[in-house]
């Protein structure tokens, strides 16, 4: 990610909407797609919160972060240890104190939290770890510290999405994967890269057909819908829309090359999109409110499964001119947390859109 995703009746649909979601495929073989939204429902969304600040949002806070859902990155390697994973590069697991009390705290609220894994700064473990069994202890050392159901795999940068990397990190995940599903604790897991606004890039479709390879059981593929390149005329919404739509008929052909079924509204319910709030790290190019409630109204119509943003403590106005992208504020107009209540089909006031 750019550094500088009642009544008893209403109870019951909400609670469908978030069910575990399991589809048999061509050979046997199963595929998880958790929290997949019904026909017509608003997608899950949870912001990211970047704990590598040296000031961390209130991710845990339903007022500083109205989704109840958050994605917390990064678990990169280990400066002294390539096989030790660390936040950020910065501090151990065991390290994480205060962190891992918060954690603790959003899940004792039911908050559904992921752990995202790579990212743009550091090491991503399956780079720097070349041993296999270490490498796969490495993952399920952050999945059991934090009792994951579900984990994000950013994956971004050429080392990490090398054909070495992709095999290892597959192998890997596969097995944890397999781990888990023997211990009745099945893990979902989620590829983030890079799109531009035709569709993946062949390196981004590389790395999904070697987890489908190695038997890894994708939930889905989030991509991230900012920092194109030029683009020749098109928003950032066009740009992205456009990018979804080339993204979900890469995907539905690959899933059909190894003989993966999908549900009548295709790969849609598999796919999510990253938005960076306001500016982004390429000049030029920004997302603003109205373009994110115009995206969420995009996902609902396309049965999207999930919608994220870079990042909560961006999800604010700057206190002052800001011409560069920064780690604490939008660099647009807005209201608190404007962008989320959009993404989550409100308007800035939460007040449910039509």
């Amino acid at each position: 990610m750019g550094k500088t995703k009642l009544t008893i009746g209403l109870a019951l649909l909400i609670a469908a909407a978030v069910a575990f979601v399991v589809v048999i495929n061509g050979d046997g073989r199963k595929r998880a797609s958790p929290d997949t939204p019904l026909a017509g429902a608003a997608p899950w969304f949870a912001p990211y919160a970047d704990v590598t600040l040296g000031t961390v949002p209130q991710f845990q806070d339903p007022a500083a972060n109205p989704s109840r859902h958050v994605v917390l990155g990064f678990i990169v390697d280990g400066a002294h240890n390539r096989c030790t994973p660390t936040w950020g590069g910065l501090r151990t697991l065991d390290q994480a104190g205060t962190l891992n009390a918060r954690i603790r705290q959003a899940q004792a609220d039911n908050e559904q939290l992921l752990v995202s894994f790579g990212g743009e700064a550091g090491f991503e473990l399956a780079v720097s770890c070349t041993n296999p069994t270490l490498l796969e202890s490495a993952y399920q050392a952050v999945i059991g510290r934090y009792n994951l159901s579900a984990i994000d795999l950013d994956i971004e940068g050429s080392p990490s999405l090398s054909p070495t990397a992709n095999a290892r990190r597959a192998q890997a995940i596969a097995a944890v994967q397999q781990a888990q599903a023997k211990t009745g604790t099945p893990l979902a897991v989620w590829l983030t890269l890079a799109v531009s606004p035709s569709g993946l890039e062949p390196a981004g479709m590389a790395a999904i057909h070697q987890m489908l390879i190695a038997g890894v059981k994708l939930a889905g593929v989030n991509v991230m819908t900012f920092d194109y390149g030029p683009l020749a005329g098109q928003t950032m919404l066009s740009a992205s829309e456009s990018a979804l739509t080339g993204t979900a008929a890469q995907l539905q052909r690959l899933y059909q090359s190894n003989r993966i079924n999908v549900g009548a509204k295709g790969v849609w319910p598999d796919l999510g999109a990253t938005i960076m709030e306001g500016r982004t790290d390429t000049a030029g190019q920004v997302w603003n409110i109205s373009d994110a409630h115009k995206l969420y109204r995009f996902a609902v119509a396309h049965h999207l499964g999930r919608l994220f943003e870079w990042s909560l403590s961006r999800d604010q106005q700057c206190s002052g001119a800001q011409s560069q992208p920064s780690d604490y504020c939008s660099g647009v107009p807005q209201q608190s947390l404007a962008f989320s209540e959009n993404l989550l089909g409100r308007d800035a006031r939460g007040e449910q859109t039509p």
